[in-house]
C-alpha cells in the first residue's frame, strides 16, 4: 500500500502549488462566464488583498525579518516563492528607500494563458492587490507597485517596493 509519505515532499508541494494556482484560475474563468468583468475584478481584488494581508503571519511563523526595505523585499521573495513557486526574477536596483525587481516568469500568468483567460487586467488587479497588501502587512512603512506587467503585454514585470 502506498502512503502520502511515499511521495517526496518536494513533489507533494509542487502538486499542491500547481493545483492552487489552477483552482484560482478556474474560479476566475467560471465567474467571468456568469458575471460582468468589472464585478469579477472587484471580487478578485478583495479576495487577493485579504490573501496578501496573511503574509505577515507567515513571516512571523517562519521568523523572517521585515524591518528594513531589503528585509521586506527578501522576506516577501521567500514567502512568494513558497506560495507561488516558479516566479523568476532578480533585484535590479536596491537602496535604503527602494528595491526594484524584474520578474521574467510567473506561473499565474502562464496558467492564465493556458486556460484561455484573455482579460489580462483581471489578473493584474488581483496580483497588484496581493503584492501591495503583502508588503504593507510585512511593514506598514513600505508599499509595492508595478511599473511593468506581463499580463498587460510587457515582456517582464517590474516590482517596486518603496517607502510610503
Amino acid at each position: 500500500m502506498v502512503s502520502m509519505e511515499d511521495v517526496p515532499a518536494e513533489l507533494r508541494w509542487k502538486i499542491a502549488a500547481e493545483s492552487s494556482n489552477s483552482l484560482a484560475m478556474g474560479y476566475s474563468l467560471a465567474f467571468r462566464q456568469v458575471l460582468d468583468d468589472k464585478v469579477v475584478n472587484r471580487i478578485e481584488e478583495s479576495v487577493w488583498a485579504e490573501g496578501g494581508k496573511q503574509v505577515k503571519d507567515i513571516a512571523d511563523a517562519l521568523g523572517l525579518p521585515a524591518g528594513s526595505i531589503q528585509e521586506v523585499d527578501e522576506t516577501w521573495g521567500i514567502i512568494g516563492g513558497i506560495l507561488i513557486p516558479g516566479v523568476e526574477g532578480e533585484v535590479v536596483k536596491s537602496n535604503d528607500k527602494r528595491v526594484v525587481t524584474q520578474i521574467t516568469s510567473c506561473p499565474l500568468f502562464n496558467s492564465q494563458k493556458e486556460i484561455g483567460l484573455e482579460n489580462g487586467e483581471g489578473m493584474c488587479i488581483a496580483c497588484r492587490a496581493f503584492n501591495k497588501n503583502a508588503v504593507e502587512s510585512l511593514n506598514p512603512e513600505y508599499t509595492q507597485r508595478f511599473t511593468r506587467r506581463m499580463c498587460m503585454g510587457d515582456d517582464h514585470c517590474e516590482s517596486v517596493v518603496e517607502e510610503k
